[in-house]
């Protein structure tokens, strides 16, 4: 259950963050105090009565909050996981990409 705490923060936090909200900005519209949002995005507190106000702010589906895919991704983790797409790619996508990745070692 920590995990979870601490990565459903991370994600509150990421979208918070995208949208550009401040804590005290974001933690208003949900109708909680700023302290409360910083213990959700620290994996502190759990947001149970908060959920789907949160979801609706966003405008994401409650499920998108659990979408911890691409957090707490090691660099080893990340290389192998990028080697598996690439593997996974057709001949012309496989090319696209070594473009762009050439381009951006330049």
């Amino acid at each position: 259950m920590e995990n979870i705490k601490i990565l459903l923060g991370q994600r509150i936090k990421e979208l918070r963050k995208a949208k550009k909200y401040t804590q005290e900005q974001f933690a208003e519209m949900i109708d909680i105090d700023q302290r409360s949002l910083s213990a959700i995005e620290c994996g502190i507190n759990f947001p149970t009565k908060h959920f789907m106000k949160i979801a609706k702010t966003f405008n994401v589906e409650l499920k998108d909050l659990f979408d911890f895919d691409h957090l707490d991704v090691s660099d080893s983790d990340m290389r192998i996981q990028s080697k598996n797409f690439i593997d996974k790619l057709s001949q012309h996508d496989l090319n696209i990409i070594y473009k762009l990745l050439k381009a951006m070692s330049i």
